[in-house]
């Protein structure tokens, strides 16, 4: 017995066995009910059949009877008063013939002593008999005895035949009674079984079933709903208890991820999602006083990933983070809210500036950074937006309102604190239908090339720098300060590079004696297939990658950055020179100088305009030539607006002048005139 237990426990734990066992006993009830049901039916309806035929028999047994007496009446009255009975006899005779027949036609057993004769045995001679006494008046006495004994003997006999006939009826009618009550039983017992196993079921379903379904499903609610602290608990049901293990794992996994999704984990900061909550808690704890909202930007974060690693890059932001938490104290928020942004909210004292604050914060992260092996410096941009502390202050708001100033320090050279105002929408409106218009700037044919010559000190080539240009229809001529941002921001940059290159080189093969420049933006050296597309655009017009300068910026640190370095090399192997422009700006010329040989550098324009003002400005300037020339590259000093330059930079050992003292950029066409010309320019170079 005890081995049956654990056997039925299991069967009885499962939700499927019990529903499945449930619905089986209920069909096999209902089958048995309907077997039961069908059977019985079939014995009363013999039964029934039993007493119509009993019933008829003793109906014929009545009426047997009754036509026996009418012959006895009918013979004593015309023994005794000589009444002529002739015809009521002949009837009654006939009548007892035909119910005769009737009873034994029915199978009734008429006679209970074999050794009897049969009294109705021909019963004309009977009659004829009864009626020769009636005509002769005073007939025998011994001839009218045997008549009346033979009479007796037919009213006993049909007396026997009702009674037993009518035992019959009654036997039949009380089978028909016990087999109908037999059915009720029967019936009333198949019901009770199947009611009681429906209740059962129901019971174990109401008391069992529904409430652990209930329970489960209020679990999985509540959790669905984001509540993590309840406990889902046990349950017997096998299929239950099967899900509520999964489920607590669940809930314990998303209790541990909602505690870090309100931390960043590389620093252990806030996120933005707990700066929201912290900040909206603080404008309510200290309603009416005067806060200030930041949102700061690492500059050229990309860079740092890119030069020493992502993991580098991670130390750099956990740093960062600790020394503004360091500047502004522990009343600040401070919170990491995007790869390299963060979010700071602080209560600002009396008289207090937001953005001079922030202006010292950008000054505290200028200090370089020690990842290591590394000393890493970096600037940082800011958004300042000041807010009067309420209830119904609206968070998001104010961080845009942040990243829109942010956007303006962005959009202004970086390293700066920018504080909100209301303009800014407007303007950061216009930039935005800046990228978008510049989408359909190709069809519309609003781009254009010019050209700007670039004068060498000792030799003869001619060489042209190639610059796009934008006539915007409304706003006419964007300066590409502004436009090659815009393209950069709209993702919009390389195919803005495809089409400067064929437009130029289409150019360009018109001038088969001549050297190019082509800027390349960082992100074309970074997309893939780029050096494939230059060789077949050069190959397409017949241009030797020897006649090209490519230009790529100093902001584009390749020192780590794997993919740039093997693009530049693969095409200085094709032949292409590459140039460094910008150079003596930025925390990377001498990393990028060590890493790859550069042909030619191109000086940024503000090592030149100050020439003949500041007498440091030429020391600046003839060590970044120095540098430039020691290893083996052309220097180009751009920004000759004046003539007294031209003796400058010459003397610092420049090879190449640029700038609008010979020449502001000009259109194709103009090109070949402005090299016809030009001894008259080489003049003031040699």
């Amino acid at each position: 017995m005890s081995s049956w237990k654990p056997a039925i426990g299991r069967l009885l734990s499962s939700l499927e066995t019990r529903l499945v066992g449930a619905l089986a006993l209920i069909v096999v009830a209902t089958v048995l009910l309907q077997v039961v049901t069908q059977r019985e039916a079939f014995g009363l309806r013999h039964e029934g059949e039993a007493l119509v035929h009993a019933s008829a028999i003793a109906e014929n047994a009545d009426q047997f009877a009754e036509a026996v007496g009418k012959l006895r009446m009918a013979t004593n009255r015309g023994l005794v008063a000589s009444d002529d009975t002739a015809d009521e006899l002949t009837d009654a005779a006939i009548a007892i013939g035909d119910r005769l027949g009737k009873l034994r036609n029915s199978g009734m057993a008429l006679y209970d002593l074999p050794e009897a004769s049969d009294p109705f045995a021909d019963l004309d001679k009977h009659i004829a008999a009864i009626l020769e006494i009636q005509s002769r008046h005073n007939a025998g006495q011994g001839l009218i005895d045997r008549i009346e004994a033979r009479n007796n003997a037919m009213a006993g006999l049909a007396a026997r035949i009702v009674e037993r006939a009518h035992a019959e009826r009654e036997a039949a009618q009380r089978r028909l009674v016990a087999s109908i009550g037999r059915w009720q039983m029967l019936v009333l017992g198949t019901g009770l079984v199947t009611i009681l196993i429906v209740s059962l079921v129901l019971f174990d379903i109401l008391r069992n079933i529904l409430p652990a379904v209930r329970r489960m499903h209020g679990s999985l609610q509540r959790l669905a709903n984001g509540d993590l602290d309840i406990e889902i608990g046990s349950f017997r049901l096998k299929e239950l208890k099967d899900l509520s293990g999964p489920l607590e794992t669940f809930r314990r996994n998303a209790k541990a991820v909602k505690n870090l999704a309100f931390s960043d984990p590389a620093t252990g900061l806030p996120n933005r999602r707990a700066f929201q909550e912290d900040v909206t808690w603080l404008f309510s704890a200290a309603p009416d006083r005067r806060f200030a909202c930041m949102l700061i930007d690492i500059d050229r974060f990309k860079h740092i990933n890119d030069d020493y690693g992502h993991a580098a890059g991670d130390d750099l932001v956990r740093l960062i983070g600790a020394r503004l938490k360091a500047n502004l104290g522990d009343g600040s928020i401070v919170a990491r809210v995007g790869g390299d942004e963060f979010a700071v909210c602080i209560e600002m004292a009396e008289g207090e500036s937001a953005t001079v604050l922030a202006s010292r914060l950008t000054d505290s992260v200028r200090t370089p950074f020690s990842l290591g092996e590394y000393s890493v410096a970096i600037t940082a941009s800011i958004g300042v937006a000041e807010v009067e502390a309420s209830d119904e202050a609206d968070i998001d708001e104010i961080l845009r309102n942040a990243d829109m100033a942010l956007y303006a320090s962005k959009k202004n050279g970086r390293n700066s604190a920018t504080g909100f105002a209301p303009q800014m929408a407007e303007e950061r409106a216009v930039d935005r239908a800046l990228e978008k218009d510049l989408e359909t700037a190709f069809e519309r044919g609003e781009l254009r090339m010019v050209y700007q010559p670039i004068h060498p000190v000792s030799d003869t080539v001619q060489e042209v720098e190639a610059l796009v240009r934008w006539k915007h229809p409304d706003l006419g001529e964007v300066p590409p300060s502004t436009f090659i941002p815009a393209a950069e921001r709209s993702g919009q940059m390389v195919r803005l590079g495809e089409w400067i290159i064929r437009r130029a080189l289409a150019d360009f093969a018109r001038w088969p004696d001549m050297t190019m420049s082509i800027n390349l933006s960082p992100l074309q050296l970074q997309h893939d297939g780029f050096s494939a597309f230059l060789l077949d655009a050069c190959g397409r017009h017949g241009i030797a990658p020897q006649r090209l300068f490519l230009e790529v910026t100093e902001s584009l640190s390749i020192e780590r950055n794997t993919r740039a370095l093997l693009t530049l090399n693969l095409l200085r192997n094709l032949g292409f020179r590459i140039a460094l422009d910008d150079f003596g700006t930025g925390y990377s010329s001498l990393s990028m100088v060590k890493s790859f040989k550069f042909d030619r550098m191109k000086l940024d324009r503000s090592l030149v305009m100050d020439l003949g003002q500041d007498p440091a400005s030429v020391a600046v300037l003839e060590a970044a030539v120095t540098m430039a020339r020691h290893v083996g590259a052309e220097v180009v000093a751009e920004g000759i607006s004046e003539a007294h330059l031209i003796d400058a930079t010459k003397g610092a050992g420049c090879t190449h002048l640029q700038g609008y003292f010979y020449s502001q950029p000009i259109e194709a066409d103009e090109v070949p005139h402005y090299f016809a010309v030009e001894p008259d320019m080489r003049s003031e170079v040699a």
